[in-house]
């Protein structure tokens, strides 16, 4: 391989020499234009031994401006650069000033691992971008023009180590990077801007930010909630959110944000910006740390196969946030290039979504969306309603579903999981605990362990541990259906373990241990529940039923502490029937039977049976009029032993309830 060294002496100008194929004449020249050119601002810029990438070395007095000099480096990489071939521009160490833009083009790294700092001066514009807003490829604006678009504008550049302080009143990224295929941070500082993120990206199709640093990033002076993500992506939609690019709603995908720090900014890593179709795709925000941000430390705005995981979330105002839509309207964006074009996106419900084993400490602020650790976010538009283009949004159910919120550890002062509009999602194994609820929070006293709220579907809410939360352990309400609520342990709440209200539904509110509850263990208004095989104890009330609620209650445990077991429709004594006394049980290789005597007063009678001693898992059941006294079962699995109870019931307003019951082996 030949050797290819440059050398290039920068004091306003830039020369190069190559010493292969050079002669004596042209060398001692060169020798003469170097030793002029050797002043006390001189930067001077050299290829390095002999390898497979070109390196490119920048060197500055410390404390002097390295803009020109600098971007003058990476124009000569850019015009040298080849897939095959990429160049390093490594600046050596020192502290140096920006006075403008540095551009940053394919097949590049900046190199800052030496120890480097950039100060920006300026209050506009982004420290470094991808591309020019000025002639290049023979586009007199290349970055808005068709030639930077989708993912093919640029391609491989990394940015490796070195600090960058941007100015409190910059209104502008620091870091801005579009239109392109496979880029990296590692070990970046992003220190300080304002009114802005602190790094913007968008369309970028394969991104790694590995162990960077984004602080301290100012809040615009305006009230309210002002989306500064300091780690934010991006789509190019529209001129009023990005700038000087080429608007074709190109997303995100395969994106990787691992072991990074985010402190003192008022978003952590994430997106805001909604076009109604379009979908961040594969990304990894994974092993991070956020402390004391103001509002949410991620926010996932339509995201799509997401893995949010292993995080630690340490005094921030929200901890995860999902949105596959948005509160107002006026947020969305339906339309491309300035809105001249209607984007053409599919909507999609099934997020792919698991937010697993993260560890969260959240706070009130008066910036947060809400007080919350995970928040699940769809709406319903039922009416004509505007985006920002004032062009109408289609009447749709904009629910999201497929989120899978497990094992994480939620210390709030608000509530743990929220979900507005979701279907077939989870709340699985996770720790929350309710503390340090602010005085000044309107909203202080109306916190859950598990919200479930607008219509939300399907949603299992299963072997959580939820302590001391302001309202309730587990609330659902507002037309929320065929909820699961099981094996969940529930204690310490100021007025409900677990509350129904508004026509929700729970096909299984089951298994549950709840204790040490203000009110009561189970509230149901207005609702529709199975409440069987949970364990109550330290309350005034076990179950409270209105006397407009509907379903089963039967076979829960009523331990130390309970004032009243059950109160339904105004009535806590003659409302549950007698248990049936068994009189005769058999059974051969496929058959069984079971009779009893008849309970005076019973409406009917459930014969349930299973392989499982307890009768927990596995159970089928036969229910039976009350003239009925004896019942024969076919076995689902022949020659196995089966346990069998009888069950008598009665109609106690909306709910049927049921006797004790004591299995047996048949």
């Amino acid at each position: 391989m030949k050797k290819r060294v440059i050398t290039v002496l920068l004091s306003g100008m830039i020369t190069m020499a190559c010493t292969i194929g050079m002669n004596p004449v042209e060398s001692q020249a060169q020798e003469k234009v170097q030793t002029e050119a050797q002043t006390e601002n001189q930067i001077a810029v050299q290829d390095a031994e002999e390898t497979d990438d070109s390196v490119i070395t920048v060197s500055a007095k410390n404390g002097s401006d390295i803009a020109r000099e600098l971007d003058n480096a990476l124009k000569e990489a850019r015009d040298t650069a080849t897939d095959s071939n990429p160049v390093t521009v490594k600046v050596v160490a020192g502290s140096y000033k920006l006075s403008s833009t540095l551009h940053i083009y394919s097949n590049t790294t900046l190199d800052l691992t030496e120890g480097v700092t950039f100060t920006y001066s300026r209050t506009s514009s982004n420290m470094i971008e991808t591309g020019t807003n000025g002639t290049y490829k023979g586009h007199s604006d290349f970055n808005a023009s068709s030639a930077c678009k989708g993912y093919s504008g640029f391609r491989n550049i990394s940015i490796i180590g070195g600090k960058w302080y941007g100015n409190s009143n910059c209104d502008s990224s620091l870091i801005r990077f579009f239109h392109a295929k496979n880029i990296k941070l590692e070990n970046v500082t992003v220190s300080g801007g304002g009114c802005a993120h602190q790094v913007e990206l968008a369309a970028i199709d394969g991104l790694k930010v590995n162990k960077c640093t984004f602080k301290d990033l100012a809040r615009r002076k305006s009230s309210g909630n002002l989306k500064q993500e300091a780690l934010q992506f991006d789509i190019p939609c529209d001129t009023s959110i990005y700038k000087s690019t080429y608007l074709d709603g190109t997303t995100m995908k395969n994106v990787e944000v691992t072991n990074c720090l985010f402190q003192n900014v008022p978003r952590g890593v994430g997106t805001h910006t909604l076009l109604n179709g379009a979908y961040h795709e594969n990304i990894k925000i994974t092993g991070n740390i956020f402390k004391n941000i103001q509002e949410e430390a991620i926010i996932a705005l339509t995201y799509y196969n997401c893995e949010i995981k292993n995080n630690v979330i340490e005094n921030c105002g929200g901890g995860v946030l999902i949105q596959y839509f948005k509160p107002l309207s006026s947020s969305v964006m339906s339309t491309i290039f300035d809105g001249k074009k209607v984007y053409k996106g599919q909507i999609r419900h099934n997020a792919k979504m698991v937010v697993e084993n993260n560890r969260m400490t959240i706070k009130y602020t008066k910036y947060s969306d809400e007080v919350c650790g995970v928040k699940v976010y769809g709406r319903k538009v039922s009416t004509t309603e505007k985006d920002k283009k004032n062009k109408t949004i289609p009447k749709k159910d904009y629910y999201i579903s497929g989120v899978k919120v497990r094992n994480n550890v939620i210390t709030t002062a608000g509530h743990g999981i929220h979900m507005m509009d979701v279907q077939d999602s989870e709340a699985t194994g996770n720790k929350i605990t309710g503390k340090n609820y602010y005085a000044k929070d309107p909203r202080r006293k109306k916190y859950d362990g598990v919200f479930v709220d607008l219509g939300s579907k399907r949603i299992t809410t299963n072997s959580n541990i939820i302590k001391n939360m302001a309202r309730s352990g587990v609330f659902t309400q507002n037309y929320s259906t065929s909820m699961i609520i099981t094996n969940n342990q529930i204690s310490g709440c100021k007025q409900h373990g677990v509350q129904m209200f508004n026509k929700s539904t729970c096909g299984k509110l089951s298994r549950n241990v709840i204790s040490n509850i203000k009110e009561h263990a189970v509230h149901i208004t207005k609702s529709t529940a199975n409440i069987s095989g949970n364990t109550i104890s330290r309350v005034p009330y076990g179950v409270f039923v209105s006397s407009d609620a509907k379903g089963k209650i039967y076979q829960n445990t009523y331990k130390s502490g309970v004032k009243k077991k059950v109160y339904v429709g105004g009535k806590t004594s003659g409302i549950t029937p007698k248990a049936p006394k068994i009189t005769k049980k058999s059974g051969s290789k496929t058959f069984m039977t079971v009779k009893w005597k008849k309970v005076s007063g019973a409406g009917g009678y459930e014969v349930q049976y299973s392989t499982d001693p307890k009768l927990v898992s596995g159970v089928k059941s036969v229910s039976l009029s009350a003239k009925k006294t004896s019942a024969s079962m076919k076995k689902p699995a022949a020659g196995k032993t089966y346990y069998v109870k009888v069950l008598s019931y009665k109609k106690v307003k909306g709910m049927q309830m049921y006797s004790s019951a004591k299995a047996m082996k048949l």
